[in-house]
């Protein structure tokens, strides 16, 4: 079977979305699938270069969208990549005789792709769906000016309704979702019978942590993932502050790039004005090592997002063996029911208590090996890469 996958963003640009992209692609290539996958690059603008990925069975469609050293990944760029899928996609699939194409990630290039030319060809198509703005999409937040709050949430109406369009012009035969909650909103806008929930892996590639007599009497808690409101690191500080009070002894990292300046200046600001700077960590730039010894060394983490499309640090943190505590959104709650984990309220006035109660008594909320073993087993790409190419094949 030909495969085309499609994605509006690929590497060197790091994200979760990249991370699903490439490990997608390179399973279902070890599953026999010979896969094509068409990313932008740098080069000549609607120019593809076809390039050998290591994985057998992957060849990468590298579309030249900027001249120069690097992508932007901008609205200039995406619209090159979207007028040549659009002028070219039916060559293309002629060209290397394509069965199916996915579109892994990319709302805009969605918009644009002719399913009904590609279903005269016999073509299927799939789009898989992380969420849907105005979900993950806020650039303001709560105790924000008042001023930056209402524009911000003046503009997420006008984003709904572009996406909500966006999403409805074309049909896809098959829809992908990664989790429960973005099967849910999906429902509103497309068949839910051609919808199926596929979750993600990583798990695989993670070694458990055995557990480990500590050397002292500090709590390491860890919070990971991009610095955006949405993910309410801003209310890290203030429960920090009431576990100071509590007599808690303990240390937090916050760990992630920097997605918003204002943000982050806002949360350092509050640090420094709850003098936590000797308990509380703001890490917005580390490497892939530093990450991993991050997870390595903490006791419990923490994800207090009031948004998520699926939340693979959380994924990541389980895998370690890590104690989760973790809010209602994305998939948390399939991942923490999984591990009979506990699911905490993203209220600020509850989780301040909740938080430093499940501290006190960190040894009752260790992870049961067996519940362990079944999440690892489950959450790989390997598995997901099966599930899709199950769905490819079926008529």
């Amino acid at each position: 079977m030909n495969v085309l996958l499609i994605s509006e963003h690929y590497y060197p640009k790091i994200g979760g979305t990249v991370s699903y992209v490439e490990n997608t692609a390179i399973n279902l290539a070890k599953l026999g699938v010979n896969v094509y996958l068409l990313v932008p690059s740098v080069g000549a603008d609607n120019k593809i270069t076809p390039s050998k990925h290591p994985q057998n069975n992957l060849t990468l469609l590298n579309l030249g969208v900027k001249s120069g050293e690097s992508l932007l990944y901008d609205a200039n760029e995406r619209k090159t990549l979207c007028q040549f899928i659009n002028n070219n996609i039916i060559d293309i699939t002629q060209q290397y005789q394509i069965e199916v194409v996915h579109i892994l990630f990319g709302l805009f290039v969605a918009e644009i792709l002719n399913t009904k030319a590609l279903r005269l060809k016999g073509v299927k198509t799939f789009h898989t769906i992380h969420n849907i703005p105005p979900f993950e999409c806020s650039r303001s937040w709560k105790g924000d000016k008042t001023l930056n709050y209402i524009k911000d949430e003046i503009r997420k109406i006008g984003v709904y309704f572009i996406n909500k369009k966006r999403i409805k012009k074309n049909e896809f035969d098959i829809y992908i979702a990664d989790c429960k909650l973005v099967k849910n909103e999906l429902k509103k806008y497309v068949n839910p019978s051609k919808i199926h929930t596929i979750g993600l892996g990583g798990a695989e590639h993670i070694s458990t942590i055995p557990r480990r007599l500590k050397s002292s009497t500090t709590i390491n808690i860890l919070t990971a993932g991009g610095i955006v409101p949405h993910k309410n690191q801003h209310l890290i500080p203030l429960i920090s502050n009431y576990l100071k009070q509590e007599g808690i002894d303990f240390k937090w990292n916050i760990v992630g790039p920097n997605r918003n300046q204002a943000y982050v200046n806002m949360i350092k600001n509050k640090i420094l004005d709850l003098k936590l700077t000797g308990s509380l960590f703001l890490n917005t730039s580390v490497s892939n090592e530093e990450l991993k010894t991050y997870y390595t060394e903490a006791d419990l983490y923490i994800q207090i997002s009031s948004e998520e499309g699926f939340c693979l640090t959380v994924l990541d943190a389980i895998a370690y063996g890590i104690p989760v505590l973790g809010t209602p959104t994305g998939a948390i709650p399939e991942m923490l029911e999984m591990i009979e984990g506990p699911i905490i309220e993203n209220n600020i006035n509850t989780l301040k208590p909740i938080i430093a109660h499940y501290v006190k008594i960190l040894d009752s909320i260790q992870t049961n090996p067996t519940l362990l073993n079944k999440f690892k087993q489950h959450y790989t790409w390997s598995n997901a890469a099966e599930q899709l190419m199950n769905l490819y094949h079926e008529r």
